[in-house]
């Protein structure tokens, strides 16, 4: 993720300025690890916006991003041959 999705992830969560400049500080200084990133905002009060336990999005590889996964329409009914 580049700085500019961290912060649009935290605005959109619901973080305020004030510690969305804090975390976005930890990020210039220390990088981007999700998980303590994470931990930070839920000692500030907040649910998690980068890990997930559920969907598994820290466990996530930066080159899945990028991949494209199409599907093909599926008919609903039968067709038969006549």
């Amino acid at each position: 993720m580049t700085f500019e999705e961290i912060r649009f992830a935290l605005e959109v969560s619901g973080v305020e300025k004030e510690d969305s400049d804090r975390l976005m500080e930890y990020c210039r200084k220390v990088g981007t690890d999700y998980e303590k990133l994470d931990e930070m905002l839920v000692e500030m009060g907040y649910d998690k916006v980068f890990t997930d336990e559920f969907f598994g999005w820290s466990a996530m590889d930066e080159e899945e991003d990028d991949d494209y996964f199409s599907s093909e329409k599926k008919r609903h009914k039968q067709e038969w041959d006549e």
